[in-house]
């Protein structure tokens, strides 16, 4: 549980601002009809719809192989879940930034407001709510993945409690998937309980998304 929550504090750390940032820039600031923002606005759709486990291979040769950066660790499986919800952030935060009504836009722009400031203090408040959302429900997907940490060598035994993100740990998936395949017949409790215990994880977050949307949304 504690290396799943280190994990999920790397991937949001570094996935939340800058796929916002990228949404961001793609949707207010990027020229339009530009030939390289529509190459980069094709190839994330594409990352959507790649396999998770080819992230991990892409973290195996470019954080193990050529950074050096240890195995079973959650630096480096914060890292390689990162790369793999950027895209859904981005194309969530871009389709809450699209629903923000033109009106908002003029009519800062009309009362003297610069692009920047019309960005940044109303569209992007106003799509907040749906950002957050899509954010959350990212991260809920990149808790249940298996694959690319597998890939990264998540799966060894570790003995005690890892207090930071450089200490050897893996994430409830990878142990369920452990005890799933041991021939033990007690082994078949504790995949039970764990996969509880991820489903209680999934469904908080879950409710922390709707929470956090009703709250925004009643600011606005």
């Amino acid at each position: 549980m504690i290396g799943s929550l280190l994990t999920m504090i790397v991937t949001m750390l570094l996935s939340f601002p800058i796929g916002v940032a990228a949404a961001i820039y793609l949707e207010e600031f990027a020229p339009k009809n530009n030939r390289w923002v529509d190459v980069i606005e094709i190839n994330i759709n594409n990352l959507a719809a790649v396999p998770s486990i080819v992230f991990g291979l892409l973290g195996l040769a470019v954080f193990i192989g050529l950074f050096g950066i240890p195995r079973s660790i959650p630096l480096i499986g914060g890292l390689v879940l990162t790369l793999m919800t950027f895209p859904t952030i981005i194309i969530s935060s871009r389709a809450a930034l699209k629903s923000v009504p033109p009106s908002t836009r003029e009519a800062a722009l009309g009362l003297g407001a610069s692009r920047v400031q019309t960005t940044f203090h109303h569209v992007v408040p106003a799509a907040m709510p749906g950002i957050l959302t899509g954010t959350i429900i990212g991260m809920a997907q990149a808790l249940g993945e298996t694959a690319p940490l597998l890939m990264i060598g998540m799966v060894a035994f570790i003995a005690d409690v890892p207090q930071g993100i450089a200490d050897p740990s893996t994430v409830l998936p990878v142990q369920i998937y452990l005890w799933s395949d041991s021939p033990e017949r007690a082994f078949t409790e504790r995949t039970s309980a764990a996969i509880m215990v991820l489903l209680g994880f999934l469904i908080v977050m879950n409710l922390l998304a709707v929470i956090m949307r009703r709250k925004f949304e009643k600011k606005r």
